[in-house]
């Protein structure tokens, strides 16, 4: 299902490129506008004659909203086509991690850009433009403060090494992999599929079980009737035996820790297997089976609850 939704978003955001790329030369064809937007001399002529009009002292054409059109979809295309070239580029996780985050800052780079050519091709200062709408003051305003913590937090997160792209963390009793690391927001998904995406200033406490290998734990009891030094010497007899069938998700063989705990109807043993922490739930599995099955194999008993009745 997760692969299903992957391809129909690649599908939905190839048909946006293609749209774009037939209208900007649509565009381009109709109304006969150079490289930086402008008609040519004659087509301008004939544009201008179907539309004109002043609006606030800037004199719009139907070519200069050609223009703009045409500048708004080579940013576009421009981004897209540089945002899917670069990650091709990426080979480790680290490397994947800085790219997503560069990607993500030439997005925000290109709309800055369309945004300024598109007011130079209207004929107006971008500089002026900008403080006219207080734009500088809407930066350091309240209103930014979290959109500036957020940014900052995910350049730190990125550039520190703290996380990168495919480690496994645990956030607010969220455990999953870490999709995507934004300027603003980061996405991680648990195994089930559920997206947790949180402010990248709101990151805190959180744990990168990625960092080095994770132990799975077996807990299992055997009786009292049972002799614990029997089971012991059975069981560090089949370890390298078990780590040869799992070696797809153990790291080395499992081990034995000793009685964890004695109680009220058997002793309770402690079995480990190192993993790394994406595989960590098949590993346990695993070891959960693997010992099981030794303990029926070699007869070793394994306590259940019982009710003694007694007669007076």
């Amino acid at each position: 299902m997760a692969q299903n939704g992957n391809n129909n978003d690649q599908m939905k955001e190839a048909m946006k490129f293609i749209f774009a790329l037939l209208a900007f030369v649509l565009i381009l064809f109709v109304g006969k506008i150079k490289w930086l937007g402008k008609a040519s001399a004659e087509a301008g002529s004939r544009v201008e004659q179907i539309f004109s009009t002043d609006l606030g002292g800037i004199h719009i054409t139907l070519g200069t909203i050609l223009a703009v059109i045409a500048v708004l979809l080579f940013m576009y295309i421009l981004v897209k086509v540089v945002n899917f070239v670069i990650p091709k580029l990426a080979k480790s996780d680290r490397s994947k991690t800085v790219v997503n985050m560069i990607t993500n800052i030439i997005s925000w780079i290109g709309v800055i850009l369309a945004v300024v050519w598109a007011l130079s091709v209207l004929g107006l200062d971008p500089a002026a433009a900008f403080a006219s709408i207080g734009i500088v003051a809407l930066i350091i305003g309240f209103g930014a403060q979290s959109l500036i913590e957020d940014v900052i937090s995910g350049l730190f997160l990125v550039f520190e090494n703290q996380i990168n792209v495919g480690d496994v963390v645990v956030l607010d009793d969220f455990r999953g992999t870490v999709k995507r690391i934004g300027m603003r927001t980061t996405s991680i998904v648990d195994p089930g599929g559920n997206y947790k995406i949180v402010n990248n200033s709101s990151i805190r406490n959180m744990q990168n079980r990625s960092l080095a290998s994770s132990l799975a734990i077996c807990d299992i009891g055997i009786t009292y009737d049972e002799d614990v030094r029997r089971v012991e010497d059975i069981m560090s007899g089949l370890f390298a035996q078990m780590y040869e069938a799992n070696q797809d998700v153990w790291l080395a063989a499992p081990y034995y820790l000793g009685v964890q705990e004695i109680g009220d109807s058997g002793i309770i043993l402690r079995y480990a297997v190192e993993c790394v922490e994406s595989k960590f739930f098949p590993a346990k599995r695993r070891l959960n089976r693997a010992i099981r099955l030794a303990f029926a194999d070699n007869g070793i008993t394994i306590p259940y609850k019982q009710v003694d009745v007694h007669n007076k």
